[in-house]
């Protein structure tokens, strides 16, 4: 649980995918991923990433050099198995959007939903919701 200043307390994910994201839905801090202004999702997710900077600590097993929140990730949170597609659009860096779903982040989200809602060879869609970019993913071990 962290406190995202604007938008008070609120339950994220930790994932890492050759990187660590926030992982959350946009509708747990107001908003929609697929219809609110991006400015605003970018907002959002800033103030996410850096809530999560100085509230949370990651370690890396490998390097510490890689112990760190690139970015929050904010979906529709349709994490459940679907053959539908989930939206999501990641903000990284310097408030920066990915243009696509994001292959780090579409591999964090499918570990995130393996880990809790999914099985193995399930296949997901993911779909960038500023875009409509799409990319698969799944766990097949």
């Amino acid at each position: 649980i962290l406190d995202v200043p604007g938008h008070g307390k609120v339950v994220v994910d930790i994932g890492y995918s050759g990187t660590f994201y926030a992982f959350l839905s946009a509708e747990k801090l107001g908003l929609d991923v697929c219809s609110s202004k991006i400015k605003d999702l970018v907002e959002a997710a800033t103030a996410v990433t850096k809530a999560v900077k100085s509230q949370f600590k990651v370690h890396h097993t490998d390097s510490e050099d890689l112990a760190f929140i690139y970015g929050t990730i904010l979906t529709d949170g349709n994490d459940a198995f679907s053959e539908e597609a989930t939206s999501n659009i990641c903000v990284f860096a310097d408030a920066q959007v990915d243009r696509c779903p994001t292959g780090s982040g579409v591999i964090g989200r499918v570990a995130l939903q393996y880990h809790k809602l999914i099985q193995l060879n399930q296949t997901r869609t993911f779909r960038n919701s500023s875009t409509g970019s799409l990319f698969t993913g799944k766990v097949v071990k």
